[in-house]
């Protein structure tokens, strides 16, 4: 009854305009008396069907109220993804980017990297929904070494989706084995990537060392990822804009997008303060993609 109700009035947010002022809090208003109900079921403008703990959480209120998760992510990822291409998205969550990105290309490959076990667990389940076979995960932290323990803080409900290796919330953390994407590539037989998105919360810099190899194959991917100063300040020996210096040194062209996936800044040193997306082109790529 309530995951019917929750449908009609998510499909009438959806026809209001994405940009009407007030759109975002009318949507957290509508959506309050569902909180107390687990677990959350929203489908999306793809036809697309998610599981998540509960309505509170950031992904679930984004989906009532929008449709989609963030689409102009999706947008680029689309653009630079052939059709037979490789995504690899390190910190996959529940699956909100890489299930209708695997529906709008069925033939790419897609590799699923999530830390957080509940997080995997959720993501193996909406995969088995959406029929997403060809989509395979990996369980683990993707940061610079194979092998060794890392402490991983888990986020609260309502903020689930948002744990980090640098301490938040006041919480204990627990380990998790870390892996580098090059030993994970190679272990899965990954030849060619062709885009890479990473979002594991600061944590870029770590992901990024322990991908040497890709960062230097004759072909790298093109890379998108956040960048948020308070998240990568909080986790110890890096400093913002430590990762962006990575790419550059890798002969990168980075872009802050800015006001939509098709308005491109170019950045030529590393941003160091505020927050935002950030799309990296590799050598290969040619700049007047963007």
């Amino acid at each position: 009854m309530a995951e019917a109700t929750i449908a009609r009035l998510s499909g009438f947010l959806r026809v209001l305009p994405d940009r009407l002022p007030g759109k975002t809090r009318l949507g957290r208003m509508l959506l309050r008396p569902f909180l107390s109900e687990k677990p959350a079921v929203l489908m999306d403008l793809a036809g697309c069907t998610y599981v998540m703990p509960s309505y509170s959480e950031p992904i679930a209120q984004h989906l009532f109220t929008f449709g989609a998760y963030e689409p102009e992510t999706q947008h680029v990822i689309l653009e630079f993804l052939p059709e037979r291409g490789t995504l690899i998205d390190v910190g996959a969550n529940i699956g909100a980017l890489a299930i209708p990105i695997a529906r709008l290309r069925p033939r790419a490959h897609i590799v699923c990297i999530e830390a957080d076990p509940e997080l995997h667990r959720l993501l193996q389940v909406n995969l088995d929904r959406n029929c997403c076979a060809r989509v395979r995960i990996a369980c683990c932290l993707a940061g610079p070494c194979d092998g060794c323990l890392t402490p991983f803080y888990r986020a609260p409900n309502e903020k689930f989706g948002m744990g980090s290796i640098g301490p938040q919330f006041g919480v204990s953390p627990i380990m998790l084995k870390q892996r580098s994407l090059d030993g994970l590539a190679a272990e899965m037989d990954v030849q060619q990537i062709d885009v890479m998105k990473i979002d594991v919360e600061g944590a870029e810099l770590g992901v990024l060392q322990g991908a040497a190899r890709i960062l230097g194959s004759k072909r790298p991917p093109v890379i998108l990822f956040e960048f948020a100063d308070w998240a990568e300040t909080r986790i110890p020996g890096q400093q913002p804009g430590d990762a962006q210096a990575v790419l550059l040194a890798h002969g990168y062209r980075l872009f802050r997008l800015t006001g939509g996936s098709r308005t491109r800044e170019q950045i030529v040193s590393p941003v160091r303060h505020g927050t935002g997306m950030i799309l990296a082109l590799p050598p290969h790529v040619g700049i007047s993609r963007c």
